[in-house]
């Protein structure tokens, strides 16, 4: 356990100074930044294949049901980088935004809800009115943040952004923010347990999306997103801390 977090530890750092000196190597930023993401993700959908095999039981299954959500949604992710990638670096297409590879990142999302649903609805006997009422100040208080801080630019940002555009721009946070509202549940429900630990990676895990994916849209929409951004290492984080997530799980029960 202590190896593999102290990798990650090294791997988010190493990434931090990657970013950091780019403009000392300004080519190769551009083949990191579009060649590593599928790699990273790919450690994620490991990490998830690796839970599922291990809990896999039927298909009528609760758990089953959870990890196979859990796997397909980091699948979806992965091969949404990977289509990142072949546009950038084999169609030399420089910023593929929105694409094909969208529509499979928004469709992880789809097994991620549910995947957390079942897993929550499952102990939703221990979830106390105090719990929802924490989940919703937690969650109401981020979101105020996010769009007096982020959203609000966005939004302002989109007059003259086309509409499928638009709607892309904002589905990833809304839909961020929809699986934080309820994992944040899961990390009141098994804070004083044994996972604990697994649900505040998961929670951190999707916070990192939250903010890449605003950042993302806002950089977007005013023209100064580049391969190589460094808003891109928290879409990195988010996969190390899913991988870390389900692996943890994964030797802890």
């Amino acid at each position: 356990m202590r190896t593999a977090y102290l990798m990650s530890l090294v791997l988010s750092v190493s990434l931090a100074l990657i970013y950091l000196f780019q403009e000392n190597y300004t080519d190769f930023m551009y083949l990191f930044s579009n060649a590593f993401p599928p790699f990273i993700a790919g450690l994620a959908a490991g990490a998830s294949g690796s839970a599922l095999i291990k809990y896999w039981g039927n298909p009528s299954d609760k758990f089953s049901r959870v990890w196979l959500g859990f796997h397909l949604g980091m699948a979806f992710w992965f091969l949404g980088e990977v289509g990142w990638a072949v546009y950038t670096l084999v169609l030399r297409v420089e910023i593929p935004y929105p694409s094909i590879a969208d529509v499979a990142w928004l469709i992880g999302y789809v097994p991620l809800f549910i995947s957390i649903h079942l897993y929550i609805s499952a102990f939703r006997f221990a979830i106390s009115k105090a719990m929802y009422a924490i989940a919703a100040v937690a969650v109401s208080i981020g979101s105020f943040a996010l769009f007096l801080f982020l959203v609000s630019p966005v939004l302002g940002a989109t007059a003259e952004a086309e509409v499928t555009t638009l709607m892309v721009d904002i589905a990833y946070p809304a839909l961020d923010l929809a699986l934080f509202s309820i994992s944040i549940l899961g990390l009141l429900i098994f804070a004083k347990g044994k996972i604990a630990l697994t649900w505040l990676l998961i929670n951190g895990a999707i916070l990192m999306n939250v903010v890449a994916d605003i950042l993302f849209s806002y950089t977007m929409l005013q023209d100064t997103y580049y391969n190589g951004h460094f808003l891109e290492l928290f879409f990195h984080w988010g996969y190390i801390l899913f991988a870390l997530a389900f692996y943890t799980h994964r030797k802890e029960i």
